[in-house]
């Protein structure tokens, strides 16, 4: 596990060194519902959603410059109010993107 206030360096070398790290292989983004995100919420499979979006965020526990254990309580759910509230200035897009693994399902939150 790795320790709070660490660079965001080496998540940035990650993703420079790994263009697909999840080997989607330019795979279409499935749709779930957020039961489905749910049972996603322990090692080694976590799943978390932004803004509608779902990301398989396993491999970025390691590198959130926060440490692991912030990101317990976003494990299996929704993380936009708590990822607006710590980092609203930053565009999680920039950084998650290649995790990005599907859709929530429209009327199935």
């Amino acid at each position: 596990m790795n320790k709070a206030n660490q660079s965001p360096f080496p998540f940035m070398k990650f993703l420079n060194d790994n263009p697909d790290p999840l080997n989607r292989n330019g795979k279409p983004l499935e749709e779930y519902t957020m039961e489905e995100v749910s049972k996603h919420n322990q090692p080694p499979s976590i799943w978390t959603v932004y803004k509608d979006k779902v990301y398989d965020i396993t491999m970025y526990l390691n590198y959130h410059p926060g440490g692991v254990k912030i990101l317990e309580q976003i494990y299996g759910k929704d993380c936009t109010n708590a990822y607006n509230h710590f980092h609203k200035y930053l565009n999680i897009d920039n950084f998650l993107s290649k995790f990005q693994i599907g859709t929530i399902k429209k009327n199935h939150k």
